[in-house]
């Protein structure tokens, strides 16, 4: 634990109060620190600045949301002044409710669903959504702020569903501060990316959607069961979206040997992410998937694969190359049609459309009439799903392989 600075009066010693910061993990390279001034000029250095100010405990009987179930509560304190800086993605607050909305309950770090009343306070995360059935909001500031998911991110709503209620209300209470009064950021916190090799998480099954709530979730957990039942080792995970429980207890629940999601890394949400953060993202999860030492791993990417982040991630060659198979779901024959045309034209092999429309017969007889890839039900324990990937990458083939070496196994059956 750093101990405080004290005697740091020269512009050398805030440099040397710096690198120690950085050396225990405290100060990344885009932490916004103000530049040293000197005494002489009548201005206060900002380490002093810093050391008066003494971080206030966070009140017993917050709730502390599930987004922050990384962060060690001991080291978190609130700073009740008003920063000078913008606000930005990742910051960790404290909010008061004002006004009950949509969101009546929230989840907390271990993973309770609770009941929330006005006067509540939340620890929660500043983070944008892009939810067509919900919400789209953004990080615009400290003031109008709204709950925007049950997992406690908190942002401005710029719009939302006509048949969406209105948002619950909060107001901004604070800053989350280390002990030594720097606020604290999520995704400076959790995500630093290395280099890492991809490959310990052999064949890579990526389920994509037409939009929100086109069964995405389902279609992965349906196929992970129903591999899982085969014997097989499966790693799982969520690349986009926002910050959420229930997918990732879903594919626990559909006996995964790891789950990892884009909030493991300090994100709120991926919505508005720069596009090297996204190439980062997927490459990371691939890698930390690969110590479970898993047979093959599938990722759901969030939304349709029109949205920024999706399209963005389908269109990055490297990712491209990496990808074995997709699985498409839909909500009607007429987008699983389109869907399955856009990624066949970045290149992609569709081994077949699943989803909310199929527990339609008509919509199933509509796209069979129209499409060349398979309908594969979403409902029962995955059979159908499990045996079309199986047959797709192979499995008997492999079964006795280096994960690593899986993929190229893969390639040469399809060949």
């Amino acid at each position: 634990m750093l101990g405080p600075h004290e005697g740091t009066t020269s512009s050398a010693g805030s440099e040397d109060a710096l690198q120690d910061l950085r050396m225990h993990g405290l100060l990344t390279s885009t932490t916004r620190v103000p530049a040293p001034f000197s005494r002489a000029s009548g201005v206060a250095e900002p380490f002093g600045a810093l050391r008066a100010v003494h971080p206030t405990p966070i009140a017993d009987g917050t709730k502390w949301s599930w987004a922050l179930r990384r962060l060690i509560r001991g080291e978190a304190f609130l700073d009740a002044r008003v920063p000078a800086a913008p606000a930005r993605v990742g910051d960790v607050v404290v909010v008061r409710v004002e006004k009950l909305g949509y969101h009546s309950s929230i989840v907390v770090t271990d993973n309770r669903k609770i009941r929330i009343y006005p006067g509540d306070l939340l620890v929660g995360v500043l983070g944008n959504r892009y939810a067509t059935d919900a919400y789209e909001a953004e990080v615009e500031g400290r003031d109008e702020l709204s709950l925007l998911t049950a997992g406690g991110m908190v942002g401005t709503i710029r719009s939302s569903h006509r048949e969406m209620g209105r948002g619950t209300s909060v107001s901004f209470v604070g800053s989350v501060v280390d002990p030594h009064g720097i606020p604290v950021n999520l995704k400076e916190r959790l995500f630093r990316p290395t280099a890492r090799d991809t490959s310990g998480a052999g064949p890579l099954l990526v389920v994509v959607g037409t939009g929100m709530n086109s069964g995405k979730t389902t279609v992965l957990s349906q196929t992970l069961h129903g591999l899982s039942r085969q014997g097989l080792r499966v790693a799982a995970g969520k690349l986009t979206g926002s910050v959420s429980n229930r997918d990732v207890d879903e594919m626990r629940g559909a006996d995964a040997v790891s789950v990892y999601d884009f909030s493991d890394y300090g994100f709120p949400s991926t919505y508005l992410a720069d596009p090297a953060e996204l190439s980062l993202l997927w490459r990371e999860l691939l890698a930390v998937s690969g110590e479970s030492r898993p047979d093959l791993t599938i990722l759901e990417i969030a939304d349709g694969v029109l949205e920024r982040e999706t399209a963005l991630i389908l269109r990055d060659p490297q990712f491209r190359q990496r990808v074995t198979g997709v699985l498409v779901a839909a909500d009607c024959p007429l987008s699983a049609l389109g869907a399955v045309e856009e990624l066949r034209k970045l290149g992609y092999p569709v081994l077949g459309v699943s989803g909310a429309f199929t527990s339609a017969p008509l919509f199933v007889r509509e796209f069979s009439d129209h499409g060349d890839v398979p309908v594969l039900p979403s409902t029962g324990v995955g059979t159908e799903l499990a045996a079309r990937v199986m047959e797709a990458f192979a499995v008997s083939t492999w079964r006795s392989a280096p994960a690593a070496s899986r993929g190229e196994v893969v390639a040469s059956a399809s060949e």
